[in-house]
């Protein structure tokens, strides 16, 4: 009785007080041989035990006596029950999985015909009307367009293919910070201008600009999350990107926090908690119109990760998302730019935006400048005024483009009015400045210089006025390109493509140089091979060639005498991971260009081997 109230039997085996009466023992046990044996468990099911029947005693053939024995099974029952758990969750994760894959082919199988269509058509009409080139003109642009789309998504896809195996690797090259928001810029805000977002940038207590790091992984993670945060805040909204050097306690490192913050529809507890899941996408009536793979979240944190990062979300469903990226870089050994012409010089900053004005400010006593600032035109125009009539004019002062009331143009115009050209006026702007540089010059603007505001950017613009230097910028790539001139320079294209080797071609003649062509890595070391010492300045290598590949022409070329076996060698691949450029370099490469060509990059290699 005592047995029945204390345990039971588990499924599906019948109750415990009709497993043990007699005649069910009997039924069981029909020989001297057997043994019968059943599981019961604790009401609570935490004490598992096996009970076995053995016949001891015979009558007239009727079982008469019976040896009970009782072992616990606990631990053993424990890891099967464990065991079998995890078998059941390995196979929903498994279903789990194949289900978001599954889902998530159907989606590409759209988003990747959609741009494909566009391209087919859009090609096809331009075909069409080559008679009209406004009309080609028009279609190329789109084609363009949906080509770099296309071109996003395939890599989004290789990208989680390269997490998922363990392949996925950080370059260590040095860049710096501005250079880097400002691609950023330059990315994104075409699509910020077509949706009328409002976009601030905040830089806060920069120390260190120039850093070490895989630099187009984290402009990767930037653009993922500013194009997430474009897409999902309706037309018009607030878009802030912040920058701030947090302290820590390693010299050699720099840890910096990027924020994102927008004030878009937001994303539900629910969402938030499998955002960072492989293909995952909120399943809100709001994004079905929105393209993406869901994979640039998990893209994003994995990158982050490996980095020794961490990114942090807050977001409210209606109000907006804020998203913190903090991770770790190590610092360039490089001082700090000083300057003792600027030292101690007074400079007015002129802007609406308080922060704007006080980390500028801050900047600007990074530098060992003395700052002040005053929030509209009206009040600078006055203070410049005071100091003047005291003879302690500003050095210079900066002043925003766009303030109410009175603009940065017209407070320019306001200060040479009532003050003269004692006073050095430059005008800060969020991105391009062509459409107002006619009349901000006319207004007696003498420099301008674009937001954000890094230290070396604001002390590269005010040393123009102590020492005479410029400061170089580069609005067009490829107008930069063709300003170039290697006239009597010869270099050799080896691209087994017919279209990429055009392409190549048509840029490289830009800048004047003779291009010669090789249709793969065997003609490509014939070529050197038979050419006069010196004829070849230097060669762009395909890798994936047929005949022989780039890292067989290489050493080829490598191995022949004389200067003809040290002539420059850059690859020009769409292998553009972190392991290519270095098995590149391994292979005696002396540099790495990733296709689609990036002309600032190809610019720079130019000017280095040219």
């Amino acid at each position: 009785m005592q047995v029945l109230e204390k345990y039971k039997t588990l499924e599906p085996l019948e109750a415990i007080d009709i497993l043990i009466t007699p005649d069910n023992i009997r039924k069981k046990l029909k020989s001297e041989n057997d043994i019968y044996k059943f599981e019961y468990c604790s009401l609570d099911e935490k004490t598992y035990k096996i009970a076995s029947y053995i016949p001891l005693e015979w009558k007239n053939g009727k079982l008469e006596k019976v040896l009970l024995a009782s072992m616990d099974v606990a631990q053993e029952k424990k890891a099967e029950i464990e065991s079998r758990q995890a078998l059941k969750e390995a196979y929903r994760s498994a279903e789990n999985a194949n289900r978001a894959k599954t889902e998530f082919l159907s989606n590409m199988s759209n988003d990747i015909r959609t741009p494909m269509n566009a391209i087919v058509g859009l090609t096809a009409i331009a075909g069409a009307n080559v008679e009209s080139q406004d009309r080609v003109i028009e279609c190329l642009g789109k084609i363009t367009e949906s080509s770099r789309h296309l071109l996003g998504l395939i890599n989004e896809v290789l990208d989680m293919a390269r997490i998922e195996s363990g392949k996925m690797t950080l370059a260590q090259e040095d860049f710096n910070l501005s250079e880097l928001v400002d691609n950023l810029i330059t990315l994104t805000k075409p699509v910020l201008d077509e949706h009328k977002h409002n976009f601030d940038i905040h830089i806060n207590h920069i120390e260190h600009e120039a850093v070490c790091g895989d630099s187009l992984r984290i402009q990767q993670v930037f653009v993922n999350l500013m194009s997430n945060a474009i897409k999902y805040t309706p037309d018009g909204g607030n878009i802030t990107f912040s920058i701030e050097e947090k302290p820590n306690g390693f010299s050699e490192l720099g840890c910096y926090e990027f924020t994102i913050e927008d004030n878009g529809i937001g994303m539900s507890p629910e969402f938030q908690k499998i955002m960072f899941d492989p293909f995952s996408r909120a399943d809100d009536h709001r994004t079905t119109r929105v393209q993406g793979t869901g994979l640039g979240m998990a893209i994003s944190r994995n990158i982050v990760n490996l980095m020794n990062g961490n990114i942090k979300v807050d977001s409210t469903l209606h109000k907006g998302t804020r998203i913190t990226i903090t991770i770790y870089l190590e610092l360039q050994e490089k001082e700090k730019e000083q300057d003792e012409n600027l030292m101690n010089l007074p400079v007015l900053v002129v802007d609406d935006d308080k922060t704007c004005c006080e980390s500028t400010v801050a900047t600007l006593k990074e530098i060992g400048i003395m700052g002040e600032w005053v929030l509209s035109g009206r009040e600078a125009v006055e203070r410049c005024y005071a100091r003047h009539e005291l003879k302690d004019d500003y050095f210079a002062v900066i002043l925003d483009w766009k303030m109410p009331d009175m603009d940065g143009i017209e407070t320019a115009r306001q200060i040479r009015k009532r003050i003269g050209k004692e006073i050095t006026i430059i005008v800060l702007t969020s991105y391009e400045f062509s459409e107002i540089e006619e009349e901000a010059k006319a207004a007696g603007v003498d420099a301008f210089i674009a937001k954000p505001l890094f230290r070396s950017r604001l002390t590269a613009t005010l040393r123009q006025f102590t020492s005479g230097r410029k400061e170089k910028t580069a609005r067009n790539y490829l107008e930069k390109l063709s300003e170039s001139d290697y006239t009597g320079k010869r270099i050799l294209l080896a691209e087994d493509n017919e279209l990429n080797r055009e392409i190549g071609v048509e840029i490289l003649q830009m800048t004047g140089a003779e291009v010669e062509t090789a249709e793969n890595g065997k003609i490509a070391v014939e070529k050197v091979e038979a050419s006069p010492e010196g004829l070849y300045d230097l060669v762009f290598m395909d890798i994936q060639m047929p005949v022989m590949n780039g890292y067989e022409a290489t050493a080829a070329i490598r191995s022949l005498p004389g200067e003809k076996g040290k002539l420059p060698i850059v690859a020009m691949t769409a292998n553009a991971f972190a392991e290519d450029v270095q098995l590149a370099k391994n292979t005696g490469m002396n540099g790495h260009i990733a296709k689609p060509l990036d002309m600032n990059k190809l610019n720079d290699v130019l000017e280095n081997w040219l």
